[in-house]
């Protein structure tokens, strides 16, 4: 089940607010776990046992961590190493067989698994360490791990983050009002952005990338640029609003990150919760940056190598992630020597200009395909067949399209959001986008979310 998806909008939400308001305060854990499991079991049936079986094991791995005797400091650090283990051998099994039959049947990939992955080791080290106490209630562990409004696309949340909500959260009208419009304008950018742009990228691959002109290519860049930010963000505050919908307070997974002046930012401000992570978890425990420049550097592959391999282990997204690590490492070579630019300007263009770039390395997954997308960009490769009146079609069908999105990449979408949201004429506008999405799914169906299979 998706959030984008008829079933979910008009019959299991409604639903599952109805029997969740209606339960007691010390119940609605239990309503949310179950509920959380049905939702992920309506798309995965298989693969919910999994996802309980991972569930089970790091609740009991996290209350055997929850010992402060020194003298058993040994059994502590192998039930932390043998539970991460087995929680990244698991998610590494999948990466690298993501299909596989079972009783005939071909299985992808498990929904959501590289984020409810991280959200458990991140659980186990912070216990592991003592940052926080371990949870001893199942459900309340249940809830944390597979709770549905961030469960197969994020963010990932810090149980420090929620602990106190699982143990006690108020659901006030006001904060229900305010999660449902965050919820509305996230399936805005989503269905009628995202999925827009979608239809444009999936135009240019049917054509073929080596009859289309040089404008055209660039044209596809900027449009798959904006493609993955809207299906992305527009996911991450659909699960933002959802969870103040049901009284919990989620950390925003993007902050305009188009509006950045470096790569180092644009990675700052883009799936924050995951940069956090490997921050937190691989960055600073391998000396982050003060062992000096070299050691720096060394830090900083290996965290764009395990960033690729989360991905995916196609070798697109190691070219992904070597590229970004490549460009970060030269911001930072030159910014140490004050070589940077100083013009705000420039410093924008420039991310505007290799951001675009990065993306093709992501989106083209046939390397062969990616020189020929490359070749067309930038006039090196010859064309068959190309139409040099391609692009003046596209940006007639799409320029209307582009515009807007451009415009809700800056601050100016979020500052109208935030004005005009809890004002009668704002709550008209999301009242007709809601159904303008309804009618377009009733039309053409649901599109996934891009990151659902990562």
């Amino acid at each position: 089940m998706v959030f984008n998806s008829l079933v979910f909008l008009l019959k299991f939400l409604p639903i599952f607010l109805l029997i969740y308001y209606i339960a007691e305060a010390k119940h609605r854990n239990l309503v949310l776990f179950i509920g959380s499991i049905y939702f992920y079991a309506y798309g995965e049936p298989v693969y919910v046992l999994l996802l309980l079986a991972s569930t089970v094991v790091n609740y009991e791995a996290g209350k055997r961590l929850d010992i402060k005797k020194k003298s058993k400091a040994y059994k502590k650090r192998l039930i932390f190493w043998v539970a991460a283990a087995l929680d990244v051998a698991l998610l590494v099994f999948f990466k690298l067989i993501p299909e596989i039959s079972l009783a005939g049947i071909k299985l992808g990939m498990p929904l959501g698994i590289s984020f409810y992955t991280f959200q458990v080791l991140c659980y186990l080290a912070d216990v592991y360490r003592g940052d926080v106490r371990a949870e001893y209630s199942f459900v309340k562990f249940g809830t944390y791990i597979s709770m549905f409004p961030q469960l197969v696309s994020g963010p990932i949340v810090n149980y420090s983050e929620v602990s106190r909500e699982l143990k006690f959260r108020r659901c006030t009208p006001a904060q229900f009002d305010g999660g449902l419009k965050k919820f509305v304008w996230g399936l805005t950018m989503k269905v009628l952005l995202a999925d827009r742009l979608a239809i444009m990228w999936h135009e240019i691959q049917t054509t073929g990338f080596v009859s289309i002109s040089t404008p055209l290519a660039w044209f596809g860049a900027i449009g798959y640029s904006m493609q993955i930010y809207f299906d992305f963000y527009g996911y991450s505050m659909m699960a933002v609003g959802l969870g103040e919908m049901l009284g919990f307070s989620l950390p925003e997974n993007f902050d305009l990150p188009y509006m950045s002046k470096s790569v180092r930012e644009f990675y700052r401000r883009w799936h924050m919760t995951l940069g956090r992570w490997f921050r937190k978890y691989v960055y600073i425990p391998l000396g982050g940056s003060r062992k000096g420049i070299s050691r720096t550097v060394l830090n900083l592959l290996v965290v764009w190598v395990l960033t690729s391999l989360w991905h995916g282990v196609s070798s697109n997204f190691l070219i992904w992630g070597l590229s970004l690590w490549l460009l970060i490492t030269l911001e930072r070579l030159l910014d140490r020597n004050n070589k940077m630019a100083k013009s705000k300007v420039i410093s924008h263009l420039y991310v505007l200009f290799v951001i675009p770039l990065t993306w093709m390395c992501f989106a083209i997954t046939d390397i062969s395909e990616l020189q020929v997308y490359f070749g067309r960009m930038f006039g090196f490769t010859a064309g068959v067949n190309v139409n040099p009146a391609d692009f003046a079609k596209a940006a007639g069908n799409y320029g209307v399209l582009f515009a807007v999105g451009i415009l809700m990449c800056t601050p100016i979408s979020k500052k109208l959001f935030e004005r005009y949201r809890d004002k009668l004429v704002g709550m008209l506008v999301l009242a007709v986008l809601f159904w303008c999405c309804v009618w377009r799914i009733m039309a053409e169906g649901n599109n996934p979310f891009m990151y659902a299979h990562f």
